[in-house]
């Protein structure tokens, strides 16, 4: 983002901007300055909070744009693309600043003043998506760039002859013919006449106030620091002339130096050579190349150009592919932006796992993926066979809609419902359904706001109807991190939703993300009271689609009578009837070859992954052991076979104190996993801390099943003396492992699974020794 404090030295010089009016001109715009300064500088200000406010956002974006064409200034809008393989670090750096952001805006009471400089600023995730979907709707010209957007915003300035419009100070050091506007001086609210009051800088006024040579602007953005250096962090503020702030003097002093070199008789790369050699001796450091780097960078910059497929190329540049694919496709890595939530749960981004996992199947085939998630660094193992590259061949992705259409428990039901609705929809069911096996009230609430939030029409008739209600129950509750995490999570299952619909030709249509969630008005929403006052006021065709929203996902009521259990088994229901066809088709391309081991079970498995070859994981959120018996049978009607299967169940039936059932369920499930396979495994439970009662009973089954898989002879992976050797692995409900506890889980089960191969190996060579 250029040179530190570059943007305050100028502010102090009033002489190196010249103040204008801007009217009937281009204008080369920076994509992303221009949507995080609308989002941060909105007055009043847009939510960071609560998941954002898109609708608000809309209206800023929209008005922006609408006065650029009162002034007749033709826009032209350039986003950045994938990160740099070489900015790496530099932006897990800038990830950890960010969580640290986020952390601070979680803790910060709404009204409160900040005692700081600045409030931080997180940016909600959907914004970009919304800020691409206005510029499509309003016909804007825009290109997103496959790399870092700045040379492309620098060509495409000298080669129309327009200033460009940023807060990236990079842009005073590019030799930009006809300048560069300052986002926070562009009073674009101030119009007058059809004039917008601007400051321009030019680069040739600076290094004239400075006495600089323009040849060495490169140099001073170099040793001043900025993505990739800094030089002398007291030396040069020591030798200012200027008075002032530390940093101001620091950049002075650079300046005075460099003014003084002798250059008499150099081109303009040895004046820049011989500039650079002369600071480093000046500060008494060693060159490092990384300060050449920084320069060349200015004096030839050049466009990122990963190797990407044509179709993917062209497809990023016109905005219909997210640009995290680039990254997916060049470096298969994944960094994933800091959200608002709840720091004392898991990190929301899990809930969408699974999608990415489909999304980096999609784009890598069989290749390990790593993500960056909070302070994690995860390698995530990709779920589905890779797709040609060939341009002729991508309608391959268009047969690939059914997996969008199972991941998100697509059903016929989605027929009655509106086009914009399709995908959000689908996406509630995810949310809802698969990753809240055990829905805690505020969850409830939050599937019942949203499910308001799409009937009800913030901007035409229905509006009165939410606001009304809203504001006649006059709830102003604090900020609840619960229900901040719990849209959180749905916020990220929306977005790689969203990604992965575009990647595979959008089977479903693309929802207008602007008018889907406002961030504060939902949290007002989800609470109990509130929901059945809205739930009041509905009418006619809003009252019926609502219904028929509710009869799809099958919540539990709002109001009283429905117990924890009740919801749970409600939701573990529905799972049993949609699980099967999601599960089965996608097994149906794995797993046809008798070798492979099949790993099933519970939620308990969702973060696992097995390096152990030929290995299929298959979770089922709420699954009992009749319910892995039932998925057992439907395989087995396609006649699959398997050199092992190992089993993980016993969680969830603990909870319905009938131990006696659940051992005959366990028993009749292995009975019938020996018919397709010889070998059976019972990976046994995790340690149960949260609740006494329920502990007791897990450690009661983990010792039976100990037993009775000896007398029968059933491998038994006793999973309890690990954890409990190994404390803190295990999420604060008591049942699902953390990421560090999935990880220990998965190596157990790798080794155990290895030992038997390598006892049947053993097996086999004695047999063969004695064979006469």
């Amino acid at each position: 983002m250029g040179v530190l404090k570059l943007e305050d030295l100028i502010d102090q010089i009033p002489s190196l901007c010249e103040e204008v009016n801007i009217e009937k001109t281009g204008l080369i715009i920076d994509g992303a300055a221009l949507y995080y300064s609308l989002y941060y500088t909105s007055d009043p200000k847009l939510d960071q909070r609560c998941g954002g406010d898109y609708p608000g956002f809309k209206d800023e974006v929209c008005n922006f744009f609408k006065t650029l064409q009162d002034c007749e200034v033709t826009p032209y809008v350039f986003l950045d693309g994938g990160l740099g393989s070489g900015k790496r670090e530099h932006f897990v750096s800038h990830l950890k600043k960010k969580l640290e952001k986020a952390k601070s805006v979680a803790e910060t009471e709404l009204g409160c003043s900040v005692q700081k400089r600045y409030r931080p600023n997180v940016l909600p995730p959907l914004v970009r998506d919304v800020f691409i979907e206005i510029l499509k709707e309003k016909g804007i010209e825009f290109k997103q760039c496959l790399g870092e957007a700045d040379p492309e915003i620098f060509f495409a300035a000298n080669q129309k002859q327009w200033p460009v419009l940023s807060i990236d100070t990079d842009f005073c050091i590019y030799d930009v013919d006809k300048g560069f506007l300052h986002l926070k001086h562009f009073e674009w609210k101030s119009k007058k006449d059809g004039k917008i009051p601007a400051k321009l800088y030019t680069r040739s006024k600076f290094c004239e106030h400075f006495k600089l040579d323009p040849a060495l602007m490169p140099v001073f953005a170099s040793i001043a620091g900025n993505d990739y250096s800094r030089l002398g962090k007291e030396i040069f503020a020591n030798h200012s002339p200027s008075p002032g702030q530390y940093d101001i003097k620091r950049l002075y002093g650079m300046l005075t130096f460099l003014s003084e070199v002798k250059l008499d008789s150099c081109n303009d790369s040895q004046k820049r050579e011989h500039a650079l050699q002369n600071a480093v001796n000046h500060v008494r450091e060693i060159e490092d190349r990384s300060f050449k780097l920084s320069i060349q960078k200015y004096v030839d910059p050049k466009k990122n150009d990963p190797d990407l497929p044509s179709w993917v190329r062209q497809k990023v540049e016109r905005g219909d592919l997210s640009t995290f694919i680039i990254s997916v496709l060049d470096q298969k890595t994944m960094m994933l932006p800091a959200l608002v939530e709840d720091f004392s749960q898991r990190s929301s981004y899990t809930a969408a796992y699974r999608i990415r996992q489909y999304f980096y199947g999609v784009l890598t085939g069989g290749q390990m993926c790593t993500e960056y998630d909070r302070d994690h660094k995860i390698d995530v193992q990709p779920l589905l066979p890779n797709v040609s590259s060939d341009e002729q061949e991508q309608l391959q992705l268009q047969r690939l809609h059914k997996v969008l259409r199972l991941i998100m428990k697509y059903t016929s039901a989605l027929e009655n419902i509106p086009d914009q609705l399709k995908l959000p929809v689908c996406v509630t069911v995810f949310w809802f359904k698969n990753l809240q096996s055990d829905p805690k009230p505020e969850t409830v609430h939050c599937l019942h706001a949203l499910l308001l939030g799409f009937v009800c029409d913030r901007d035409g008739p229905g509006k009165s109807y939410w606001m009304k209600a809203l504001k006649d129950a006059a709830i102003r509750r604090k900020w609840q991190p619960r229900v901040a995490h719990a849209f959180s999570q749905w916020l990220c299952c929306m977005r790689q939703s969203l990604h992965l619909n575009q990647l595979l030709c959008s089977p479903l249509p693309e929802p207008q993300c602007a008018r889907l969630y406002c961030g504060s008005l939902l949290h007002r929403l989800a609470d109990e009271d509130t929901i059945e006052e809205v739930q009041k006021t509905l009418t006619g065709e809003k009252k019926k689609l609502y219904d028929y929203l509710k009869t799809i996902l099958n919540p539990p009521t709002t109001g009283e009578g429905s117990s924890s259990e009740e919801q749970c088994q409600q939701v573990q229901n529905t799972e049993e009837e949609e699980n099967s066809d999601k599960d089965f088709i996608t097994i149906q391309d794995n797993l046809h070859i008798v070798e492979k081991t099949l790993l099933i079970g519970d939620s308990v498995l969702r973060d696992v992954q097995l390096e152990t070859p030929g290995t299929v994981i298959n979770c089922i959120p709420g699954a009992r052991a009749g319910d892995i018996e039932a998925y057992l049978k439907l395989l087995a009607q396609n006649k699959h076979r398997f050199g092992k299967i190992v089993i993980h169940v016993g969680s969830n039936d603990s909870r319905f104190s009938q131990s006696e059932v659940t051992k005959i369920s366990i028993a009749s499930v292995c009975t019938f996993a020996k018919t397709m396979s010889d070998t059976v495994v019972f990976s046994g439970p995790l340690p149960y801390e949260t609740n006494d009662v329920i502990y007791s009973r897990m450690l009661s089954l983990n010792r039976w099943l100990s037993e009775w898989c000896s007398k029968n002879s059933v491998k038994f992976l006793d999973n309890w003396q690990t954890f409990w050797e190994n404390p803190g692995h295990i999420v604060e409900e008591g049942i699902h492992p953390t990421l560090d506890g999935a990880a220990l889980l998965s190596r157990h089960l790798d080794e155990f699974i290895q030992n038997l191969d390598k006892k049947a190996e053993l097996g086999s060579v004695v047999i063969e020794a004695v064979t006469p």
